[in-house]
Formats: C-alpha cells, sequence, structure tokens
C-alpha cells in the first residue's frame, strides 16, 4: 500500500468496534464490562404487549387460584427477561477481524482473505450476521459481491455461531480481476438472544485496502527484441552532453548553435564564449502514458484500451528496472483526491519500481490535460540524455507533431500506440510499435517505423 489514512488500524490488526462517547476506547467490539456499540439499534419482536399479557394472566391466576396461569406468567416474565439479558450482553467481547494473505497483488492473480469471529465471554452467541463492505469489482469464491443499490457499495454478508470463548475463522480467496485500490470495510455486525426476542447491532469502523497492480508483460509478450527493446538508437554512446548542467567556459567554436553561446560571460570578455557541459554518464527512461483513449479527452474513455495502455507502461518501466536504468513515470491521470498530474522523476533505488506500480495502480481515467501538452512541458525538465518512450492508445496528430519537435530538438523517443491502425504518416528517427488491442487480450506489436524505414516484426 502506498499510505494508510491517519488513524486507520493496522493492515493485519483486527477490525473492532469503536468505543461509545464517553466509554472506553480501547477499540474492542465488547467489554467485560459491558461498554456498548455506537450507533446501537434494537429490531425486536418485544413489544410492551407481552408485559400486557404477562400481568393479564398473574391477575387471572390470582383471581382464579389457577397455578398453571401464575406459571405460565411466571415463564413469560422469566424468558423476557432472560431474552432481553443475554441481548444485552450479546456483542460484549465479540470481535470480528479481516486478514489477507497480501496486501498487494497483480491483476491475474487470486489473494487469501481469512475472516474471524471471537467471542471472548462465557455467554454463547447463537448467531451472530456480519455484512461487511467488500469492492463490487473483486469476486470472492467465484461469487460476486452482491451491490447495495441504495449505498453502491458491494456487501458481503456472513452468519456465524459461537459458543462459550468460540472462535470461528474462514478462509476465502480474493479474484484480483481488476486493477485499483480496494477499500474493504467498514462491516456491520447483529446478534441477539437464542429466543430471537430481541437483536443489537453495532458498526465496526476499521477498514484496509486491498491494492492490485496492472497486468505486467514480458518482452517476449509484447514481442519486442531482447536486446534494445526501445530501439537501436538507444544503443549510442551514454558520453552525451546534459545542457542542463553547465560545467563552465570556453572559447566558441565553428558549429555552436546560438543557444550554446554563454552571453553574460561573452559580455564580459568582449569575446564570443559558449558554455561547457557535463556529460550524462548514464542513460534514464522516462515513461510518459496517456489515459485518454479519444483525442478529445473530456467526451469520455475506452476503459478496456485505457487498461491496456497502463499495463504496458508497467511492463516497460519493469524491463527498465531490469535493465538497471534509472525509470520515471509522468501521465496526464491523477490520484483520487489530487488535481495534478502523476509525476515520478526517474530513480534507480528498489523502492522506485513499487512506487511506480503503486501510482499505476491507483492512476484514474480523468485526463488532466492534453498529452503532448504535457509531453513537451516535461520534456524540457529531463536530462538531455534520457529516454523518451510514450505509451498511448491512441496517436493523433497533435501528439505526432510534438514527438517530431523533440526529435527535431535531439530528443530520443519511442511511441508505443495499441490504436486499430499505426499512425499514417512517417516521422523520421521516430521508433513507432503498433500494439494493437486483441480479444482474447493478447498484445501482438509490430515495429511499424524506425528512423524512416519500415521493419516488419
Amino acid at each position: 500500500m502506498a499510505a494508510m489514512e491517519p488513524g486507520a488500524p493496522p493492515i493485519d490488526g483486527p477490525t473492532r468496534a469503536a468505543a461509545p462517547p464517553g466509554g472506553s476506547s480501547d477499540g474492542k467490539a465488547g467489554t467485560p464490562r459491558g461498554k456498548r456499540y455506537i450507533d446501537e439499534t434494537k429490531d425486536t419482536q418485544f413489544t410492551s404487549a407481552w408485559l400486557v399479557l404477562g400481568l393479564i394472566l398473574t391477575v387471572a391466576g390470582f383471581l382464579l387460584n389457577s397455578r398453571f396461569l401464575l406459571a405460565v406468567a411466571l415463564s413469560l416474565f422469566v424468558i423476557s427477561v432472560a431474552a432481553w439479558a443475554w441481548n444485552y450482553f450479546a456483542l460484549t467481547g465479540v470481535e470480528y477481524t479481516r486478514k489477507f494473505g497480501e496486501t498487494r497483488a497483480f491483476q491475474g492473480e487470486t489473494v487469501e482473505l481469512m475472516l474471524e469471529v471471537r467471542n471472548r465471554k462465557l455467554l454463547p452467541v447463537s448467531w451472530v450476521q456480519v455484512i461487511d463492505v467488500f469492492p463490487a469489482a473483486l469476486t470472492v469464491n467465484e461469487r460476486q459481491v452482491v451491490t447495495n443499490q441504495s449505498t453502491n457499495q458491494g456487501e458481503f454478508t456472513s452468519f456465524w455461531s459461537l459458543g462459550a470463548f468460540g472462535r470461528v475463522t474462514r478462509r476465502f480467496e480474493v479474484a484480483c480481476t481488476r486493477r485499483g485500490y480496494h477499500a474493504y470495510g467498514p462491516a456491520s455486525i447483529s446478534t441477539g438472544d437464542a429466543f430471537g426476542m430481541f437483536s443489537s447491532s453495532g458498526t465496526l469502523t476499521g477498514s484496509q485496502r486491498l491494492i492490485v497492480y496492472p497486468r505486467i508483460y514480458a518482452a517476449a509478450e509484447l514481442g519486442l527484441p531482447a536486446k534494445n527493446p526501445f530501439g537501436e538508437r538507444l544503443a549510442v554512446s551514454p558520453l552525451i552532453e546534459d545542457p542542463l548542467r553547465t560545467a563552465g567556459i570556453r572559447d566558441w567554436q565553428p558549429g555552436d548553435g546560438v543557444q550554446r553561446v554563454h552571453w553574460k560571460a561573452t559580455a564580459r570578455h568582449q569575446a564570443l564564449l559558449s558554455r561547457l557541459y557535463e556529460a550524462s554518464q548514464e542513460s534514464q527512461v522516462m515513461i510518459f502514458l496517456n489515459v485518454a483513449t479519444m483525442e478529445r479527452h473530456w467526451l469520455g474513455h475506452y476503459p478496456e484500451l485505457m487498461e491496456l495502455a497502463i499495463s504496458v507502461a508497467g511492463s516497460l518501466a519493469v524491463m527498465s528496472a531490469e535493465m538497471r536504468l534509472p525509470v520515471g513515470l509522468i501521465a496526464n491521470g491523477f490520484l483520487p483526491g489530487s488535481d495534478q498530474p502523476l509525476r515520478l522523476l526517474p530513480g534507480r533505488s528498489p523502492e522506485q519500481i513499487v512506487h511506480i506500480m503503486e501510482l499505476l495502480a491507483a492512476v484514474t481515467a480523468f485526463a488532466t490535460e492534453p498529452i503532448e501538452g504535457l509531453l513537451l512541458r516535461e520534456a524540457r525538465r529531463l536530462p538531455w540524455g534520457a529516454t523518451i518512450l510514450v505509451v498511448t492508445g491512441i496517436a493523433h496528430e497533435g501528439l505526432l507533431a510534438s514527438l517530431a519537435e523533440l526529435l527535431h530538438a535531439g530528443r530520443k523517443v519511442v511511441l508505443f500506440t495499441l490504436a486499430e491502425s499505426p499512425p499514417e504518416g512517417q516521422i523520421p528517427g521516430l521508433v513507432v510499435y503498433h500494439m494493437p488491442q486483441l480479444l482474447d487480450d493478447l498484445v501482438a506489436p509490430d515495429l511499424v517505423a524506425e528512423g524512416g524505414n519500415h521493419a516488419a516484426r
């Protein structure tokens, strides 16, 4: 998980009921001192008619001197009091725990989910109903989670019965069929007496998250060459001058561009001087992900195409990490609760690929801006020797024009497009991999053009 909410219970800790105002704050579902749940409600078959009936039977028993009527009245009072007391203490000491075998998984995998209910008191619990909020997008034991039409949330209902100091554990399999941050909880718990006369319920406020990463394709599955998967142009010498890092000045030489001239030093020394740049000793990879699947992103999107683009971006990040290249990620989508585009600078730490996977798991379909504008703005901040990988579901004219501008400026750019047909026309120097989405969700890319020359896969 990227980060837990402040105050949230530990991932593997028990999920328990909150204490009432002024009560114990230890977080237990019930305590031996009889602390009650917050927002307690009761659904009971017991009404005042039971008391009226008991009084009538008692009066009739005395008037008619009938021991039978008195015994029935006494039994009615005893059962009512016993049922009320049983229900009063039913939730005391009851704990509900939700625990995952793994809190992170890749799309297509399964995760073990363990649910446990404990009764920490001598009084048995004849029945317990737990309604837990589950993500409707994920199935449990091959059963679709029921969606509550009023709350639009998935609910998983389970029934339990526990004896004195009893514990019941059940294990389930969660199919990670959809990428994303999936929230579990809160849960509501209901119980009552064995006679079915009273019932009480409470809310368990704890929640957890299951992070499902996008599906990752190997280079062979993507059809990329094992050597130089990002194009032959990436095999050039890494000793490239980085114009973002100035090491000093030198005399102007024929062939120096206007941008290289150091005008302040030229004016100070009354001689034409040029900047001396530091050499970039290692290549870097920056992945640009376009979450928009239509040229006008505000008109809507195709979810399947976007999910495939996210998977390809994650696969390229893993390949870069395996090649020991610093890799970063920029997308025109944003994270939930944020209005800024997703941006992670290149890095080669062991945690870098985990950060990228978690960002890709959380990125939403809403595009903050067109990819071509984001690409031109962010590319200026990258080291000169960085390789730019652009992953998009569509390659429209605006994006192709931005790529041509970057190539003209001397940048290394590789385009991965998932459209039904490859982009029309050719841009000299641009490596284009056309990867159409197939019905069986396989990817079969074709290297359309490299440096203006056609090359079949």
